[in-house]
């Protein structure tokens, strides 16, 4: 099923992670209303032995019930290991499957989750509500096994006196009756704390990315007084959940127990006057004390699909955004000058480009539309301006062709983008995808020589998540490496040599020309030692290409030499 099937209801989408795993759901509900009934019978038999055996002076039942006993006391508690697993295997698939789905959904949503789902909430998502989710199913099963005893117990209760059966059974209405509304104040406390948390996680991923920006522009005391106003939010939001958590728990503890009291006094009166007889007042306690137990499991039930229906909302929200690039584009077979007329700039065939900018951001805008991983503003007009992305006016164009007319897939294999792309977890073989010889040769062309041997000299060497085991220099050359061994038909690299030496970046510049000899690359960087290697520059200012040539030619206009000159130095 592809991520557009996912269901945008929160409910539906419940649903549709319990209805994945109906077998396993469906097995554990059996085995656990098995369990549970054995349960109950275990107090209704013990009162059999007291009444026909010890009360009666025979010894000849005995055997008889002993034997039921024995399978009835098997069977509560091997039965429910096998319903435990069942269930908790089932709430294992549930998890994978929505982690499953929000991975395939990032991908094909792409560039369309910026702004929309912040990194932090994008954590939050996998780990606590792919959690929650996931874990309502094995909840529920264990709430239903406190219905199945309930009824079993009631209907036992009943044959011995409809008193003790109606008294069961209104103790039990009148806890959920009390613990509803409460539920329902819960629900609403952890809406709120979840929302909290997601903006919380927002700007504390915020501040890890830009810290340094942070630092440069002043920003360090505004970011602290907005992260201490969240914070506090999320504190106050936190003492909701509590609070109504806390009347939750005491009703909980508190409701069964007064459901005991009250079967207890009435099956004591009516035992003496002999309406019921010891054993079945030994049975009302035993099988409510049971009741009252479980009935904590069908509060835990509630609260387990509350958590989850807020979770839930917080998935399907995530679920129901879409990519910003279109898809619907087929042609074939481009070739040519890759160019964006929003700013101007032209990569040729088989050439090294540098493009220099006083500001990255125009620049990697620029190099985001050539590789279609954002529209240009024509493209971003509204559906009903526009048909089919063949049909678009100006855009990014790719030899005689608009770049939004091309199948899509064929633009991400031929073209490549180079950023501050994320390291997974995974082994450097794994995380550059080539053999041994290829990797071995983009390593040497992206001067990760030290990465090498820093994991071991072996393929084997495994890279931490997120490359935490790296210093910031050695991310970015594994990256360029990982790039490099792609060996993409066209490359387009922003900075991609920003946290480097200046010896080590010479020497990655002179390899990354020589090993792309003949292909296609651009790079965005006003650094001297690029643009002393590259066969053609492009000069931006205010987003637009002011001029194009050589790196010595555009060395006689001062502003460009100003800029190249300060990033020298």
């Amino acid at each position: 099923m592809s991520t557009a099937d996912i269901p945008a209801d929160p409910w539906r989408y419940l649903w549709y992670v319990a209805r994945a795993q109906t077998g396993l759901v469906a097995l554990g509900f059996v085995l656990l209303s098995v369990s549970g009934s054995a349960w109950i019978l275990l107090p209704w038999t013990i009162s059999k032995i007291i009444d026909e055996v010890l009360l009666a002076g025979s010894a000849e039942p005995l055997l008889q019930w002993s034997i039921v006993l024995v399978v009835v006391a098997i069977a509560s508690s091997w039965v429910f290991v096998a319903g435990y697993r069942s269930l908790f295997m089932a709430e294992s698939h549930a998890r994978v499957r929505t982690v499953r789905n929000l991975t395939d959904h990032l991908n094909l949503a792409g560039t369309g989750v910026r702004g929309a789902i912040s990194p932090g909430e994008m954590v939050n998502l996998s780990t606590e509500d792919a959690h929650k989710t996931g874990s309502f199913i094995f909840q529920l099963g264990f709430g239903w096994m406190g219905l199945v005893m309930t009824a079993v117990g009631a209907f036992l209760l009943w044959r011995a006196s409809p008193a003790l059966g109606l008294t069961t059974l209104a103790g039990v209405l009148l806890i959920g009756f009390v613990v509803g509304p409460v539920l329902g104040r819960l629900q609403h406390h952890q809406i709120a704390y979840r929302s909290s948390v997601a903006t919380l996680t927002g700007q504390a991923s915020d501040v890890v990315g830009g810290l340094r920006v942070l630092r440069g522009v002043g920003g360090e005391a505004q970011f602290s007084q907005r992260y201490r106003a969240a914070s506090a939010e999320l504190r106050e939001a936190g003492y909701g959940v509590a609070t109504a958590d806390s009347w939750v728990q005491g009703l909980k503890a508190s409701l069964p127990l007064a459901l005991i009291a009250a079967v207890t006094w009435v099956g004591a009166r009516l035992a003496l006057n002999e309406t019921i007889s010891i054993g079945e007042l030994s049975a009302a306690f035993g099988m409510t004390a049971l009741v009252a137990q479980h009935s904590g499991a069908m509060i835990g039930m509630a609260q387990a699909v509350i958590a989850a229906q807020v979770a839930s909302r917080r998935l399907t929200a995530f679920f129901n955004t879409r990519s910003d690039i279109a898809d619907d584009g087929t042609a074939t077979g481009a070739a040519g000058t890759l160019r964006d007329p929003e700013s101007g700039l032209a990569i040729e065939p088989g050439r090294l480009t540098v493009i220099v900018s006083a500001e990255a951001k125009p620049a990697e805008a620029a190099m985001e539309r050539l590789a279609r991983y954002r529209e240009s503003g024509a493209e971003r007009c509204s559906e009903a301006s526009r048909g089919s992305a063949a049909e678009w006016g100006s855009g990014a164009e790719w030899g005689d062709a608009k770049l939004a007319g091309l199948a899509l897939d064929e633009v991400r294999e031929r073209v490549l983008l180079l950023r501050d792309d994320y390291l997974f977890a995974q082994t450097l073989g794994e995380t550059l995808r080539v053999d041994g010889a290829r990797a071995l040769t983009a390593i040497n062309a992206a001067g990760a020589g030290d990465v090498y041997s820093s994991l071991g000299s072996t393929m084997d060497g495994e890279v931490h998540n997120g490359g935490r085991n790296l210093s910031g220099g050695q991310r970015q050359r594994l990256r360029l490496a990982r790039a490099l061994a792609a060996d993409a038909e066209i490359l387009l690299a922003v900075e991609p040599t920003s946290a480097v030496d200046a010896h080590t970046e010479s020497l990655i510049a002179e390899r990354v020309a020589a090993v792309r000899a003949g292909r296609t690359t651009a790079v965005v960087t006003a650094s001297p030692l690029w643009l002393a290697r590259a066969d053609l520059v492009a000069w931006m200012w205010d987003g637009k290409v002011r001029a194009t040539g050589s790196h010595a030619e555009l060395l006689l206009q001062d502003e460009y030499r100003s800029l190249t000159s300060r990033q020298e130095s």
